[in-house]
């Protein structure tokens, strides 16, 4: 018995075109011209036949390396894994829907290439929520977006009649959320003096942008949260002086103890306004912006010492 004819290129076009309209494929979803660029691409590395088991079935592990590059060459790694993220948000319950483009800004192909390549190369596929694919990720912009999209994407979903400033609220607590995330995969210690002297700096930082961002009404309260966060910034980073990661775990922690000792004794002791303020401000961010203003007072309130924890 003969064996079958060999595929031809033409037998490999027409079959990514079909492709195209399987959203289960490796390469569904994608137009018509772009497939017929990874399949120019893939037909300079692998014979028809390869290239037609791989579009069906995905690349082997020997393929991997190439197909991310045919990918690359078409300009096309944004698309996939932007359609990818696009869908598994859609099936995810309870999700906010936002804009992948979002969640994309700042990112390029060389970014999520290493991610395209360990997904290519695992039989069963990365879900987003794996700690390997957010580890992968937490070096690109896309750990900072998702927080910002996903908060800004709570904002917009309120039907009230938002203030301005919750949008750039979630901008600022999204940059303070990506750095704890930064914290959590590098297997970072939240107790160190130089993650809390900058997870406190950070969220001085955001209380001044808030005081000068608020409606009049809530201005005073404001003011004294920041003037509050500002000195226990300065605190923290003139007791840490000298604590680093040569430091002994007693001296780190005999300098968190002195630094919280002053932040009671020069911030909570001697403004008794301060916990009515930051309750106030709290309910009215909160009430306004979601989960945003939540967010940065929960944040806020982890901090050691923080007379912030209402």
């Amino acid at each position: 018995m003969d064996d079958p004819p060999a595929a031809t290129s033409n037998d490999v076009l027409g079959h990514f075109m079909d492709v195209g309209t399987d959203a289960d494929s490796v390469f569904g979803g994608l137009r018509d011209a772009d497939l017929g660029c990874v399949a120019d691409q893939l037909l300079k590395s692998f014979g028809p036949d390869e290239v037609l088991a791989l579009s069906a079935l995905g690349p082997m592990p020997e393929q991997v390396a190439l197909t991310v590059e045919a990918l690359v060459v078409c300009d096309l790694v944004l698309t996939l894994v932007g359609q990818g993220m696009a869908e598994a948000f859609a099936d995810a319950p309870g999700q906010p829907v936002f804009d992948v483009g979002c969640l994309l800004k700042g990112v390029t192909s060389k970014d999520l290439e290493p991610m395209l390549k360990t997904q290519f190369e695992d039989p069963f596929g990365l879900d987003l929520s794996d700690r390997e694919m957010t580890v992968l990720l937490a070096n690109t912009p896309i750990m900072g977006n998702l927080m910002r999209c996903r908060l800004e994407a709570m904002v917009v979903g309120d039907e009230s009649d938002l203030p301005k400033f919750c949008y750039g609220l979630a901008d600022q607590v999204a940059m303070m959320m990506a750095a704890v995330m930064e914290v959590d995969l590098t297997g970072g210690d939240f107790t160190a003096p130089s993650v809390l002297a900058n997870l406190l700096g950070m969220s001085d930082e955001i209380f001044i942008w808030l005081a000068e961002e608020v409606p009049s009404a809530q201005k005073a309260d404001a003011v004294l949260v920041r003037d509050a966060t500002t000195k226990i910034a300065e605190i923290m980073a003139e007791t840490l002086v000298g604590i680093d990661e040569l430091s002994t775990e007693e001296e780190a922690l005999s300098a968190i103890l002195a630094a919280t000792a002053r932040v009671q004794a020069e911030v909570a002791a001697k403004d008794t306004d301060l916990d009515a303020a930051s309750g106030r401000l709290r309910e009215y961010v909160t009430a306004r912006c979601g989960e945003p203003g939540s967010v940065l007072f929960d944040l806020m309130a982890g901090a050691i010492g923080s007379p912030l924890d209402t």
